[in-house]
Formats: C-alpha cells, structure tokens, sequence
C-alpha cells in the first residue's frame, strides 16, 4: 500500500472510532449513564467496528502498519498482533482486557502504549524493548506492575485512577525515567516511597488523600510537582532542599498560610494555593523574582502586598474569590502580566489598568464597583474582559457603546 493510503487508512480508522472515544471515562461511570440496552449497543457496534479494522489490516502489509489504535472496541482478548514489528504505537483504550500478555508489545519499533480504562490487573512487558511511554490509567492495578522493571528507555509513566499503594524500589532502576503520574491512587507516600522516586523530574501526586509529607521529602530532585487535592496543612522543614523546583501545585489542601520553606525557591516559575485556607500573602513571595504564574484563588486573602511588584516575569495572576477591598495602585506598572483575575472580590474601584502593557484578558465579575472601567475595555489588544454582576449604572448612549465595542473584544457584561 502506498503511503498516502495508508495515512488515509489511518485517518480513516480514526473516524470511525472517534464516536466511541467519547463515550464516557470510565465503565463504574458509564454504567449509571446507560441502559443495558444502550450498553449491549454500544459493546455491538465496537465490536463490529473492530472486525472491520482487523480486515483492514489483513489487507496491508505488516511492516507498512506504524500505529495500531483500537479504543472503545470493547475487545474482552486482544489477537495476536505480533506479525507487526513496525509498529510505533499502541492505543487500546476503553477495552475490556483484565490481563495483557507480551506478544501484544512484539514490536522492535514500539516507544508508545495507551491502555486506558481496560480493567487491567495484570501486564506483561517483555525484556529488551524500546517503549519510552506508557499510559496505563483508569485501571485496576494495584501495585505498579513488575514487569515494567523491563522499560529501560522509559520516559513517561502514567497511572492515573488505579489502586497503587507504594512505590516499588526497582523504580529505581529506570535511569531515563523523566516524569510519573500517580494521581488519585491510595498512596500514604512513606519515606521509602520519597527514595524510590529520587531521580524523577516530574511528580504528580494529586487526590490521594495525603496528610503530610516525609521528613526526607528533600531528597528528591524533581522539579515539578502536583500535590492537589490532598489534606496537607504544612511542609516539613527538608522541603526547604527542593530549591530546583520550577512548578507547585498545592490546589485543594489545608494550607491556611504560604509555608516559609518556600522562601527561597527563586527558580519557581508556577506557584498554586487554589481552594486553601490562606488569608495572607507573605512577602517572600515576591521574592520569587522567576514566578510567572501565581494562583491564589477560592481563599481569604485581604490584601495584595507591594512586594508582588517585583515579580516582573509575572504573566498569570487569579486571586478571584477572596476578600479584596483594593487593588493597589502599583499593579498598573506590572508590564508582564497578560491575565488577571479579581472576581468576586469587595473591590469599590479600579487602577487605570489600560496602562498594564502585556493585559489582554481581565476578569472582575461580582464586586461592588460602580465606575464602569471604559479605560480597560477601549485597550487595545484586549481579548477578554469580564465585568459582569456589578453595581454599574449606564444610560442607553453607554449600552450601545458597549454593544458596538463587543464587537471587537470579547464583553462578558
């Protein structure tokens, strides 16, 4: 087959597939979503459409097949698909293949697998491949599988929405492990879990209950980390030795103040306190002379203080849903920042914000300003502005105004 048909093959198959892509995420989920009726349909036709992907490909020669991609077929087995050693990756999501064996990772040429929501509790990777990511969530694992130990190129890891209780210290062993994803499992992360992850870059930890951090968390080298949606409430004194850190994440915890190990994490370039308890933002924050994103929404914070103006790389900064009264006059003299939101605040009143250079997104819905901010919305560049439920009063000459100017940016008003 020529390879312009075979990328129209691909394409094709894509199609075919994409409304079974979008059925909901997972089979605990979908069950309540469905009839049994409507299920039995939907198992029908993934299987239909399967049949007719594997005719297809009986069809092709073996060595011109790079992608074998097949989710929502609903496959209980997976056929033998060793014939196919060209094979680059692998995306078998939305199956239902407890167990997968090794032949299915045949390929010399395989760097990518996706075996999303399959209800897998065991896999089988073969010694001597090349897969460099793998993504595995949404299953039923328990423990990271062993036989992963195999991966000696992998880059990624992903397993989101499994069962996992620990980290295995044959992880380890992975020298080109760059970045795992271990969101909403059931690790309590103990002090030997901290030491299997030690070479890892990247670590996402979100929604698994954790109440508290290791007291050797410092050992660690990674240099971003997704904590969220956890029950922390401080940072033990060794998170002081993760300097390096360019991006954290603390969305959804306990925290009812800015931990002051932090104090001197100037690379940081991503700073998240969503949905905390904070009603302060101390002063070493401005400190973070690299921070670019700052987000301190959904808290309790009173006051933005002037040591924020030193953030000049400063790009992104939430803190809707506070307890804003003022926004601080120096705030105009913030070149870098391109989005800002202060919505549902008790602001009163506004800085001439048209003055902010990089400004092309505003929010400020639901404060008590009366002063409709024409400077901002006559900006040019302005992309977005939100100003909507507000104590603004305008004649019928400023509401066509208004109308008219909405047609070149977008007013949510």
């Amino acid at each position: 087959m020529k390879p312009e048909k075979i990328i129209l093959f691909c394409f094709t198959i894509s199609c075919i597939f994409f409304a079974c892509s979008t059925q909901p995420p997972a089979k605990p989920a979908y069950n309540g979503y469905f009839s049994e009726e409507q299920l039995r349909e939907m198992r029908e036709n993934g299987r239909a459409n399967a049949k007719a992907y594997f005719e297809e490909l009986e069809k092709m020669h073996p060595d011109s097949v790079k992608m074998l991609e097949l989710s929502w077929a609903y496959l209980d087995s997976l056929p033998d698909f060793s014939k196919y050693n060209k094979v680059w990756m692998i995306s078998f999501s939305g199956n239902e293949t407890p167990k997968v064996d090794k032949s299915l990772f045949s390929s010399d040429s395989l760097t990518h697998v996706n075996l999303d929501r399959c209800g897998i509790r065991k896999i089988d990777f073969p010694k001597d491949n090349h897969i460099q990511d793998i993504s595995l969530t949404n299953n039923e694992l328990k423990r990271i599988p062993s036989s992963i130990r195999h991966c000696k190129h992998l880059k990624s890891l992903n397993l989101e929405g499994n069962q996992i209780r620990y980290i295995p210290r044959w992880l380890l062993e992975l020298d080109s492990l760059e970045d795992i994803t271990l969101n909403f499992n059931q690790l309590k992360l103990r002090k030997s879990d901290i030491r299997h992850l030690a070479k890892t870059k990247q670590i996402l930890l979100a929604g698994n209950g954790i109440e508290q951090l290791p007291n050797n968390v410092g050992q660690l080298c990674c240099e971003n980390m997704n904590l969220a949606k956890n029950k922390l409430h401080s940072l033990p004194c060794s998170f002081a030795q993760l300097k390096q850190m360019k991006s954290l994440i603390f969305y959804e915890n306990n925290f009812e103040e800015i931990p002051e190990v932090l104090a001197d994490f100037k690379a940081l370039k991503h700073l998240d306190f969503y949905k905390n308890n904070l009603n302060q933002i101390p002063d070493f924050v401005g400190n973070m002379d690299g921070l670019q994103q700052l987000f301190l929404s959904f808290n309790k914070i009173e006051k933005i203080p002037d040591t924020l103006r030193n953030l000049k790389q400063l790009k992104y900064f939430y803190i809707h849903h506070n307890e804003l009264h003022f926004l601080p006059e120096w705030i105009t003299e913030m070149d870098s920042i391109e989005r800002l939101g202060v919505g549902f605040n008790h602001l009163l009143d506004l800085p001439n914000l048209s003055k902010m250079k990089s400004l092309v997104e505003f929010d400020c819905e639901h404060n008590l300003l009366e002063r409709f901010p024409w400077e901002i919305v006559e900006k040019p560049d302005m992309e977005l502005i939100v100003v909507r439920d507000n104590d603004f009063i305008l004649s019928d000459e400023e509401t066509i105004k208004l109308i008219k100017m909405s047609k070149t940016v977008n007013i949510v008003y």
